[in-house]
């Protein structure tokens, strides 16, 4: 489970350590494996919209193991 990351931590790993590829290849993960329309995993990663608890942790351990660059 992921360490704790807040919604604005994950924003900000999204916006300032992602290329743009990287971006597309993340949300593309994340609409695979979890469901998320583009607008809505898109809006809650640029902060256009709140995560709730579950989003949190979903992106959280996403982005902490890496399985998003296979």
């Amino acid at each position: 489970m992921s360490k704790n990351l807040t919604s604005v931590e994950l924003q900000c790993y999204y916006r300032e350590k992602l290329s743009k590829p990287e971006k597309s290849q993340l949300l593309k993960y994340l609409m695979v494996q979890f469901d998320y329309s583009y607008a809505s995993i898109q809006s809650k990663l640029t902060g256009k919209a709140e995560m709730n608890k579950r989003d949190i942790i979903l992106i959280g351990d996403t982005i902490e193991n890496e399985s998003w660059k296979a």
